[in-house]
C-alpha cells in the first residue's frame, strides 16, 4: 500500500480492493449484522450528499455522540467527503463536558445513537441543531439515519457529479475532526487532527494485515483518537470489523468471531488477568496444581532454555486454554492510551497472545509502537515511519511529522505553548530514547513531582506495583510537598469477597473487613515488598482505602479510563490531610 495523504486515499483503496461481504459488523438482536464494502462506500455517498441537502456547509462541524457501530463511521466519513469536521463525543463523558464540547465548538448537526446518549442529546434539540438518529433506541428524536440516506439518493438524481466532486476536494490538509483531549490534568481542549493525520501510518506493513484472514474486534470508543484512527486503519486494509460496546459481552464475542486482532487499553487486559487468576484460584485437584504452576511460569520474565521447555508443556496444558477464553486465534493485541505494565506484558506473550505497546496522544494519533521483531518491554517501541521524537533539555518527548495536530480549536495561546517554531509537539510526557530508538516514558511532566524535600517521584510506575496485587483495583500516590509519600487504595470489591470467604468473616461489612488485621497484614506485606525496590522518598509510609467506585461519568476517570489525579486529590483532600495529621516517619 501506498503512503496514504487522506480520506478520500482508504475510500480509493476500498473500491480497488475486492468486495468485504463483512467489512462492518454489529450485533442486532440475536445476530450480527454484516454491511459490505460496497455496500458501505454506496452509504457514505448517500450519506454524504443527504448532510448537504439538509445545508452542511465547508467548514461545519457534526458531533457523533453514540456507541460504536457501522453507522457511526459512515456517518464520520461523510461528514468529512461533505466538507464538515467531525466532533466526537465519548458516550460516557461528564455532563458538564459534553455541554461545554457542544457549545464551543457550535456544533450545527448531531448525530446520536445508543441509550445513553438519548438523555442528553434530548437538551440540544430545542436548540437551532439537526439531530440524526443513528438507530432504534433514538428513533423519533430527529432524522432517521435511513431517511438521511434516502434524501442523500434523491438530492444524488439533480446534483449527478456532486459525490464525485466533493471527494476530490478533499485536501490532505482540511481539517478531519475536532477531537477533545482526555482533559486528565485541566479542561479539555479541541484538537484539530487533519486528513493527513489520521492516515500518516496507514502503510505499515510490520503485522501483516490479512484481508481475508483477520478479523479485527472494536471495543476502543470510536471517541477517543487512539481507537478512532486504529478503526480506519483496519479499514483501509480492507479488515471486517466487529463492533462491541460491552466489555462483558467481549468472551461471547471472541468465542463467535475468533478476532485475530484486539485493541485494547491497559484497563482491559488489567481485568482479563485478574479474572484468569481468579479462575485458577477457585479450581482443585490435580487441575489447581498444574494450573498455578502454569500461572507462575507465565508471571516470570526471562526465556532461557529450562523456561522454553517448561513453557512448552504449559501451553498444551494450560495456556492454550486461556488463549480459548479470548477465541484463540488472535496474534496482535496493541495497547495504548495509558502506560502498560511490563508484568502484564511478559505475561500475555508467555502465554501465546502476541502483545504490542504502542504511544500516542490526541494532539499526534500514534507516535510509536512495538512491532513483531521489534520489541521492548517497558517501551513504547520505535517512532513510525514519517514520525521524529526526540526529548528536550528537561527531559520532555518531543515529536513532529504529518501525525501531529493543526491547531488548539479556537485557543492559540495553548498552541504556541504546546508547537515551538521549529515545530514539534511538547507532548507533555517525560522519557527517553535508547540508543537503538526504543522510546521508554516515565509519565506525565505534570503528575511527576517533588516531595517537601525536593525529592522527585514518578507516582504510575508505583501505583502499577500495586494494583498487581489483585484485591487492588486503582491506586494513587500522593506525596506533592508532603514529607513522605503515602496512597489512596480503591479495593476490587470481588477480589474483596473472595478474601472475606478466605479469612471467615463474610459477617463483616467491607469497611470492617477493610481495618481487619487480615487486611492490615495482608497491606503490609505488600508494602514492605514494594518499597525494597524503591528509593527512600518513593517508599510508602501510609494509606488509605475508599470504597467509592471512580468512574468517567462523575468526572474522576478519563473517557479512556485514566486517573483525573487533580480532581481525584481535591475530592479527597480531607482525608489526605488526615494521612498526614495522623503518620510521622
Amino acid at each position: 500500500m501506498q503512503k496514504l495523504k487522506s480520506i478520500r486515499d482508504i475510500l480509493i483503496n476500498l473500491r480497488l480492493n475486492k468486495n468485504n461481504s463483512k467489512l462492518l459488523n454489529s450485533f442486532e438482536g440475536e445476530k450480527w449484522h454484516s454491511i459490505s464494502t460496497v455496500e458501505m462506500l454506496k452509504e457514505i455517498e448517500t450519506v454524504t450528499l443527504g448532510l448537504i441537502s439538509l445545508g452542511l456547509k465547508n467548514g461545519d462541524r457534526v458531533g457523533i455522540f453514540a456507541e460504536n457501530s457501522p453507522e457511526w463511521i459512515i456517518a464520520d466519513i461523510a461528514i468529512m467527503v461533505a466538507g464538515g469536521i467531525s466532533v466526537p463525543l465519548f458516550i460516557n463523558i461528564s455532563e458538564e463536558n459534553f455541554s461545554y464540547e457542544c457549545t464551543e465548538t457550535k456544533i450545527n448537526f448531531l448525530f446520536v445513537g445508543g441509550e445513553k446518549a438519548l438523555t442528553r442529546s434530548k437538551l440540544y434539540t430545542k436548540q437551532e441543531i439537526t439531530i440524526i438518529a443513528l438507530d432504534e433506541t433514538t428513533k423519533g428524536l430527529g432524522i432517521a439515519f435511513k431517511r438521511l440516506g434516502y434524501l442523500g439518493s434523491l438530492y444524488a438524481e439533480n446534483n449527478p457529479l456532486l459525490y464525485k466532486e466533493k471527494e476530490e476536494a478533499i485536501n490532505s490538509e482540511n481539517i478531519a475532526s475536532i477531537i477533545y483531549t482526555s482533559g486528565s490534568t485541566g479542561f479539555p481542549k479541541g484538537v484539530e487532527v487533519l486528513q493527513r493525520s489520521f492516515v500518516s501510518y496507514f502503510n505499515l506493513k510490520d503485522f501483516n494485515w490479512n484481508e481475508t484472514s483477520d478479523r479485527y474486534l472494536n471495543i476502543l470508543p470510536l471517541a477517543h483518537v487512539f481507537g478512532h484512527s486504529l478503526n480506519l486503519l483496519m479499514l483501509s486494509w480492507n479488515i471486517s470489523i466487529y463492533y462491541c460496546n460491552n466489555v462483558k459481552n467481549i468472551a461471547s464475542y471472541c468465542q463467535e468471531i475468533h478476532p485475530t486482532i484486539l485493541i485494547a487499553v491497559p484497563r482491559l487486559l488489567e481485568k482479563i488477568y485478574d479474572k484468569i487468576a481468579r479462575k485458577i484460584k477457585q479450581s482443585s485437584g490435580i487441575k489447581r496444581l498444574i494450573s498455578q504452576w502454569g500461572f507462575k511460569l507465565a508471571n516470570e520474565e526471562g526465556a532461557n532454555d529450562t523456561k522454553k521447555i517448561s513453557r512448552f508443556i504449559a501451553d498444551k496444558l494450560l495456556y492454550k486454554r486461556l488463549r480459548g477464553i479470548l477465541g484463540g486465534s488472535l496474534r496482535v493485541v496493541i495497547v495504548g492510551g495509558a502506560s502498560l505494565s511490563p508484568h502484564l506484558a511478559h505475561f500475555f506473550n508467555n502465554i501465546g497472545v502476541p502483545t504490542f505497546e504502542g504511544w500516542g496522544l490526541t494532539e499526534a494519533a500514534t507516535v510509536s509502537v512495538n512491532r513483531p521483531g521489534q520489541t521492548k518491554i517497558g517501551s513504547v517501541g520505535k517512532a513510525l515511519e514519517g514520525t521524529e521524537v526526540t526529548t528536550s533539555k528537561e527531559g520532555e518527548l518531543l515529536v513532529r511529522g504529518d501525525v501531529t495536530m493543526k491547531n488548539y480549536y479556537k485557543n492559540q495561546e495553548a498552541t504556541i505553548s504546546t508547537v515551538d517554531k521549529d515545530h514539534w509537539l511538547h507532548t507533555g510526557d517525560s522519557g527517553w530514547i535508547d540508543n537503538e530508538g526504543f522510546i521508554f516514558i516515565r509519565g506525565r511532566l505534570k503528575e511527576i513531582y517533588k516531595t517537601s524535600t525536593g525529592e522527585i517521584i514518578a507516582p504510575v510506575p508505583i501505583e502499577q506495583a500495586f494494583c498487581k496485587a489483585n484485591f487492588i483495583d486503582m491506586a494513587i500516590v500522593i506525596g506533592e510537598n508532603k514529607n513522605f509519600a503515602s496512597c489512596l487504595i480503591f479495593p476490587n470489591i470481588e477480589i474483596l469477597q473472595d478474601l472475606k470467604k478466605e479469612d471467615k468473616a463474610t459477617d463483616k461489612t467491607d469497611s470492617e473487613f477493610l481495618e481487619s488485621s487480615f487486611m492490615k497484614d495482608l497491606m503490609s506485606k505488600l508494602i514492605q515488598s514494594l518499597n525494597d525496590h524503591l528509593n527512600h522518598a518513593e517508599q510508602i509510609h501510609a494509606y488509605r482505602f475508599i470504597l467509592d467506585t471512580l468512574t468517567p461519568e462523575n468526572g474522576e476517570l478519563t473517557p479512556s479510563l485514566k486517573i483525573r489525579r487533580t480532581i481525584i486529590i481535591e475530592k479527597y483532600k480531607d482525608l489526605i490531610a488526615d494521612i498526614y495529621r495522623e503518620e510521622t516517619i
